[in-house]
């Protein structure tokens, strides 16, 4: 997303030549076919490792991950990790001049997530001017920098938040570069991202062995962004593939802002966000990157306008429906396996011209500065309690959270003392027949009312949880 400070935000698919549209147009027309109605509610799945294995997912704080320029995520519960990116401490911030490095505004993030239990994750980037090869470029920014200067600026962050230095991790993760597989952010070569990763690596493996190398992020919404991830990860470094030097795979999973629904269109959803996982992973095995590379979804949102509307407003929805969103994010992908979903953003603020980037606030993005919790925001802690002490339980052969033939979801959650099973359906109303052990149903506010076992529960778009004694 856009770097500069007090605005958020990205555009997502500016910077296309024509000829790159129109293959991105018809691409995105056959991942609309792999997202439709239909496509999205039976998401491709991988086979168990082991036939007798059942896929299981337990609760990890650490999946609960925002953006949050006012930091106000920091003093709040359920904050499990912060991606610190549109927060003011790219290099150049830290480093007004090559010499005179200021970390304060940084070592405030730090502190104030190690104080509330926060992981944090810094993007690593953009280029300052005395690192590029030319300065007087307008972009200068997004090109690669001098490999020496970079090196030199990851060393000095890594050790200055490491436990030797800061006393306790104070950056648990540093991600290469954001989004490098769009011109918005990157305009250097694939072969140079590739030797920036190899640096982070090699200084981590200097420094800090403790902390995480996150590669750098990669929108996969089109079809050229998805060849630009594909040549990425077929990228050798030293004589090893670029994945060997990374601890996480970093994947941007916002979903277009509209798909094709019988004779119209409908707004994306998280469920076409998981399709577009499925097609990553799917690309990735092409490269031969090993399923057990954990992914990280460090940017979503819903929304989000591509191509020439990049940048502009998006539709806004029902304050349900963004509630419905959160609740469905987190579940989706925890059932995936994902490892972080990090919420772009806590903080999202309005544009200059009104509307926002994208429809789901979880605060009011008319006064950013005011963090003000929205429905969506205090879904973000509801869902945890749903999650929290359970273990999500899928199939040998099926991820959690399985649909039926009529597109419905059950998220089956087993806790110590008890089994959750949640329900929705994203894209029109049905009904399911509950355990005859129900005892009650929990709905998107935390309000609890009986439910009887055996009888058929309506449902929607907005998920429910009903608990069972099994």
């Amino acid at each position: 997303m856009r770097v500069s400070p007090p605005q958020h935000g990205s555009v997502l698919g500016r910077g296309l030549t024509r000829s790159r549209m129109a293959v991105a147009i018809s691409l995105t027309a056959a991942l609309a076919v792999l997202a439709g109605p239909t496509a999205s509610a039976h998401l491709p799945v991988e086979r168990s490792p082991h036939k007798t294995s059942v896929y299981k997912v337990r609760f990890d704080q650490h999946l609960f991950g925002v953006h949050d320029y006012f930091a106000h995520s920091l003093h709040r519960k359920g904050t499990g990790s912060i991606r610190l990116w549109d927060a003011g401490v790219t290099w150049s911030a830290l480093f007004p001049t090559q010499a005179t490095p200021d970390w304060t505004r940084l070592d405030s993030l730090v502190r104030q997530a190690h104080a509330n239990g926060t992981e944090v994750t810094l993007v690593l980037g953009l280029t300052p001017a005395f690192a590029a090869a030319d300065p007087t470029d307008p972009d200068y920014a997004k090109t690669t920098p001098d490999l020496g200067m970079y090196t030199e600026y990851v060393h000095e962050v890594m050790s200055r938040y490491s436990p030797a230095n800061w006393g306790y991790r104070g950056i648990a993760a540093y991600q290469v570069w954001n989004e490098a597989n769009i011109a918005t952010f990157w305009k250097g070569t694939l072969g140079e991202l590739g030797q920036l990763t190899k640096a982070v690596h090699d200084v981590r493996n200097q420094v800090d062995k403790g902390a995480l190398v996150v590669g750098p992020a990669m929108v996969i919404r089109m079809g050229y962004q998805q060849r630009g991830m594909r040549q990425f990860y077929d990228t050798v470094v030293d004589g090893r593939p670029v994945w060997k030097y990374v601890d996480a795979i970093s994947l941007n999973l916002y979903p277009l802002d509209t798909y094709p629904a019988g004779s119209g269109t409908r707004m994306g959803t998280p469920e076409d966000s998981m399709a577009i996982l499925a097609t990553a992973r799917s690309l990735l095995a092409k490269d031969q990157v090993p399923p057990t590379k954990p992914i990280w979804n460090t940017e979503v949102n819903y929304g989000m306008r591509a191509g020439k509307y990049g940048g502009t407003p998006a539709v806004p929805i029902a304050t349900r429906r963004q509630v419905a969103y959160v609740f469905r994010t987190y579940l989706l992908n925890a059932a995936q396996g994902v490892k972080r979903v990090d919420w772009y953003a806590y903080d999202m603020g309005s544009l200059p011209g009104g509307g926002t980037l994208g429809n789901t606030h979880m605060t009011d993005p008319t006064d950013r500065a005011a963090g003000t919790l929205l429905p969506a925001g205090r879904a973000f802690t509801r869902v945890q309690a749903w999650m929290r002490g359970g273990t999500l339980v899928g199939t040998t052969t099926k991820r959690p959270c399985i649909t039926d033939r009529k597109g419905t979801y059950t998220c089956l959650i087993r806790y110590a003392n008890g089994v959750g099973r949640v329900y929705w359906n994203p894209y029109h109303g049905a009904r399911v027949r509950l355990v005859k052990s129900a005892t009650k149903k929990i709905n998107e506010y935390g309000t609890t009312t009986r439910a009887h076992g055996g009888t058929r529960l309506k449902i929607s778009y907005m998920p429910v949880l009903v608990k069972s004694k099994r």
